[in-house]
């Protein structure tokens, strides 16, 4: 039976209370987007049977599969909180193997590389939009005994129906950026309502809970649990350099998760450098690999020769060449090669990209000013001097060089990146246990 996400709300002395207002304002600026943006997706060939599933509609195979007596739900709304759930996932599988994981997902990149990575951990579906109907559907279908949403995806409409239905509700490696907490500000009298129906809070740093308890979350279920990221791990290198087809003697400077305007930055400091270090080599990694080519021309727009890593592979060998990296699954294993790392969306575009993979190898790691979406584990690193932080391409030339000229130095930076990813390890397993205590009805 479907019960409205506001049965229940009080009535002031003027009518309903506000926040009850918010809910109907906000399911129909919901019915506003599906109109606007659906005919958009029809028009331009983009509707798939995906979007029928996140309203609610299931097939009976997948109806199937979830008729299961203990299931658990997981929610990573992208690509990012699908690489830090994912060991999660696996040991919340070993802790609790009677228990089946559903994880949701909302952008179609986040769902494919569940698919990838977790299929064999997880029921993998689309999430649903935040509709009372279609929640409902959602929660009645997969009958969960416990929601876990990574990060600070917070649905109004699926919290209050959770809530109602007595499913703890669980927020894992929570965490707001300065941008999202401002804006949470403004409504925090609505935040108040919802946030109240969520069991635990598993924050990331002491900010993040301090600024949720500041927006309405009941102190007691506030914990700093720290960032599950730090146990997204590699595995010990089995690489070598002449597996890619560099001479052992080569020295790396891997420029990964690279975007528009970084790339050029590098070639020009690498044009810059080459002659003082004449084993350097520049591997570039573009973090969209359909990039791959526009890189190619950029490299040989400077004069310099290219090979991308899959001809490389293949044999082909030129000493002289930038090779841009143009696989899948490859630069956490260059990462483990490189002599030196700079890690990109963060010089020319804002937000940044994870450090935390070439730090795990020992490596001194630069990047630009603009690292908001990390800032936590910037703070961590750049408290023990483990990181380099540059604030324009002038910086990033100098720092580049004085690295290379002086190895002892980059040995030491990276002893601290890897002495920062150890000594923070640990939240993943402690995450798992707040789980298992939910679900034991102990929290």
């Amino acid at each position: 039976m479907w019960v409205p996400a506001f049965a229940g709300m009080t009535k002031s002395g003027d009518g309903y209370d506000n926040g009850l207002i918010m809910l109907i304002l906000y399911e129909f600026l919901l019915i506003i987007y599906v109109i606007i943006y659906f005919p958009i997706l029809l028009l331009k060939g983009k509707w798939h049977g995906w979007f029928q599933q996140r309203f609610g509609f299931f097939t009976d195979v997948l109806k199937e599969r979830l008729h299961h007596p203990r299931n658990i739900w997981v929610h990573a709304v992208s690509v990012g909180e699908v690489i830090a759930i994912a060991e999660f996932i696996r040991q919340l599988r070993i802790k609790l193997p009677e228990y089946q994981i559903v994880l949701s997902t909302t952008t179609k990149t986040g769902h494919e590389l569940a698919l990838k990575r977790l299929k064999d951990y997880a029921t993998v579906l689309w999430a649903p939009l935040d509709f009372q109907l279609t929640t409902a559907a959602f929660i009645r279908f997969i009958q969960p005994k416990t929601y876990i949403v990574a990060e600070t995806e917070l649905w109004p409409n699926l919290f209050s129906l959770l809530h109602k239905k007595k499913i703890p509700i669980l927020l894992l490696n929570g965490r707001i950026s300065d941008n999202s907490y401002g804006r949470y500000q403004k409504i925090r009298w609505f935040m108040k309502r919802f946030l109240g129906y969520v069991d635990a809070f598993c924050m990331q740093s002491d900010e993040d809970a301090q600024r949720i308890i500041h927006l309405g979350a009941p102190e007691g279920k506030v914990r700093n649990i720290g960032n599950i990221k730090f146990d997204d791990l590699p595995g010990e290198n089995s690489f070598t350099l002449e597996n890619f087809g560099f001479d052992l003697a080569d020295e790396l400077w891997i420029a990964g998760s690279t975007h528009p305007g970084e790339e050029e930055i590098i070639l020009n400091i690498f044009h810059k450098i080459c002659a003082q270090h004449p084993r350097l080599r520049l591997v570039i990694a573009p973090r969209h690999i359909d990039r791959a080519a526009d890189v190619v021309k950029l490299v040989e727009s400077k004069g310099f020769f290219s090979l991308y890593l899959s001809q490389m592979n293949s044999g082909e060998r030129n000493p002289n060449a930038v090779v841009v990296v143009d696989t899948i699954g490859h630069l956490r294993s260059l990462y483990s090669l490189g002599t030196l790392v700079f890690v990109g969306k963060s010089l020319t575009v804002k937000g940044g990209h994870n450090i935390i993979e070439p730090a795990f190898f020992s490596k001194p790691v630069i990047v630009g000013p603009f690292m908001q979406n990390f800032r936590d584990i910037m703070f961590v690193f750049k408290k023990d001097d483990a990181i380099l932080q540059v604030q324009n391409a002038q910086e990033l030339e100098s720092t580049v060089a004085h690295l290379l000229d002086h190895p002892e130095k980059m040995k030491t930076m990276g002893q601290r990146a890897r002495a920062v990813i150890d000594k923070h390890r640990g939240a993943t397993a402690r995450s798992v246990e707040l789980v298992s205590r939910a679900l034991n009805k102990s929290l």
